[in-house]
């Protein structure tokens, strides 16, 4: 790594508690702006993962920034971005390769090409790319994956600078999964059946920053979750008026250039409190669902496309008719 990532550098100028609000731009993946804030409790989990070469584990809420953070990093340090985004169809080599069986089925059916060389239906995976880009590029095959190295703001990331891995809502695997990954994760190191090459980081470069992703719909199995360091990203919501002024700080760091003139800075904070009586109620009543950041950062979205939209709708009507379809997804 060639730059030397410390706590300073996730601090804003020489002010002590106050932390960067980093601008992420459009990339491939993630098709919108957004901002991600840090404070002392991420950037402690971020140089702690670092140091012991542990994956960072981090829960949460779905909206509370958990991918956010794994974006963040890899701009604020120009650090390349693999990522794996896990579903109920994720496989174990899922991270570590990609092995297109029906090219080679259909390579052998036409007699088009020798099937004997498996090497060129194999692609790198992001966890290749993360442990040894050089190998990576040689692996390109006919289901090619590469992480992210660019931005809309045209910044280049090195790989020099390290890599963030990002392993999104492994949650939602299969627990064969997490299991599987015991291994390569803990190790740093893979074998490749189809060709017996081990895949493993160069003597001399850094570790990768593994950052794993859970909204704990189900429960990790404790194995995997001993691996890791875990980070939890809570809304706090025990002191209202802290949590209206950090969402409402959120929301204008994102919103400010677009919100109507005439809904003025006051609205950030009345749909901060409006989320805070929804979010009290769907607890009181032990509903399923939560209503949290996203929804908050849904709900200004909206509003100001009524705005544009349905203008003869006054704001607190909006807000109210909005709410409905943003805080109260498990019913009225």
């Amino acid at each position: 790594m060639t730059c030397k990532i410390t706590l300073e550098s996730f601090r804003e100028g020489d002010v002590e508690k106050t932390w960067k609000a980093v601008n992420l731009y459009p990339c491939k993946g993630w098709p919108k702006d957004a901002i991600h804030h840090f404070d002392r409790k991420q950037a402690v989990a971020v140089l702690a993962a670092l140091a012991v070469s542990r994956p960072l584990l981090v829960r949460g809420e779905p909206g509370c920034g958990k991918t956010q953070l794994a974006r963040a990093v890899a701009q604020l340090f120009a650090m390349p971005l693999a990522c794996l985004v896990v579903n109920e169809r994720t496989e174990p080599e899922d991270l570590l390769w990609r092995y297109d069986a029906l090219r080679k089925l259909s390579d052998a059916n036409a007699g088009e090409r020798c099937v004997k060389d498996e090497s060129q239906y194999l692609s790198a995976g992001p966890l290749w790319w993360a442990l040894n880009h050089t190998s990576a590029e040689n692996r390109i095959g006919s289901r090619p994956y590469r992480p992210v190295t660019t931005d809309e703001s045209g910044q280049e990331r090195e790989f020099q600078n390290g890599v963030v891995l990002l392993i999104d809502e492994i949650d939602k695997a299969d627990r064969s999964v997490p299991n599987s990954l015991l291994e390569p994760l803990g190790n740093l190191s893979f074998e490749v059946p189809y060709t017996g090459e081990r895949v493993e980081r160069p003597k001399g470069e850094s570790d990768p920053l593994i950052i794993i992703t859970t909204n704990r719909e189900q429960e990790l199995p404790q194995a995997f979750v001993r691996r890791c360091l875990v980070l939890d990203l809570i809304l706090d919501d025990d002191n209202k008026d802290d949590f209206i002024e950090i969402l409402s700080k959120r929301g204008q760091s994102l919103f400010q250039d677009r919100m109507p003139g005439d809904y003025g800075d006051k609205t950030y904070e009345k749909v901060a409190d409006l989320l805070y009586e929804k979010r009290m109620t769907a607890k009181k009543e032990g509903l399923s669902f939560i209503p949290g950041q996203a929804e908050y950062l849904d709900h200004l979205e909206a509003l100001i496309g009524m705005k544009q939209t349905a203008p003869s709708i006054g704001l607190d009507e909006a807000m109210e008719l909005l709410a409905a379809l943003t805080f109260m997804k498990s019913g009225a």
